[in-house]
């Protein structure tokens, strides 16, 4: 069994007790872009996240997750991108780490680097085809 839903509950009380106000748990969802049934179900041991999920938790919670769901960390330019659209919430959030997947599969399969120009196309066209171009 996975010691995920013990760091992940951990993770959550950090953050919980670092937010100004009353900060509490649906708004906790809604910053990772996941229902609360789905946190709750990491929460609770029931299931683990998946590729996409992970990144979303990652950028709020930090990268150890990887390390501790026992999976290779992403590309450490896409974890930047991602960074930098922190102020992103709720289904944005969601959209934004299945783009970031997606373009990483992509730059894999075909061997780009992140810096390239075709990169940048790449990721244009990507943003574009998860609404994340407004």
């Amino acid at each position: 069994m996975s010691n995920f839903p013990a760091w992940f509950n951990r993770a959550y009380k950090r953050w919980s007790r670092s937010q100004a106000g009353e900060e509490d748990f649906i708004a906790f969802c809604d910053l990772l872009g996941y229902p609360p049934s789905k946190v709750l179900g990491w929460m609770q041991g029931e299931f683990l996240p998946e590729k996409p999920e992970v990144l979303s938790i990652a950028g709020i919670l930090g990268v150890e997750v990887y390390q501790v769901l026992d999976l290779p960390k992403p590309d450490p330019e896409l974890l930047k991108i991602y960074g930098s659209f922190s102020h992103l919430s709720g289904q944005d959030r969601s959209n934004l780490a299945l783009a970031l997947l997606e373009i990483e599969k992509i730059f894999e399969e075909d061997n780009i680097s992140t810096k390239s120009p075709e990169a940048k196309e790449i990721i244009k066209s990507t943003f574009e085809k998860y609404g994340l171009n407004r």
